[in-house]
């Protein structure tokens, strides 16, 4: 098995952990509890990235080609730049503080 399969799926699974626990329960990681304000943005903001390795992992399954790759390949990385804007978005402090 590949390592371009192996590190985006165990990320992913990582990110909807975390994800998961941060919409349900409020749960962030310790080391991050002192940055977020927004958790349920964050929640969500995991959750976006997890879908971008899971595109980056489906394109590197497709047989067809290399040209058949790329469209997951940008999928993957719009939701890698939505995520990462939505994870900033929940460590700023919101306007009514």
């Amino acid at each position: 098995m590949s390592w371009s399969l192996v590190v985006p799926g165990v990320l992913g699974a990582l990110l909807v952990a975390g994800g998961v626990a941060a919409l349900r329960n409020g749960w962030i990681l310790p080391f991050q509890r002192h940055r977020v304000h927004r958790t349920r943005l964050f929640g969500w903001a995991q959750l976006v990235m997890a879908a971008a390795f899971a595109a980056q992992v489906a394109g590197q399954l497709l047989d067809e080609g290399e040209e058949a790759r790329v469209v997951p390949g940008l999928v993957a990385l719009f939701a890698l730049l939505v995520g990462l804007v939505l994870a900033v978005l929940a460590q700023r402090p919101s306007p009514d503080r």
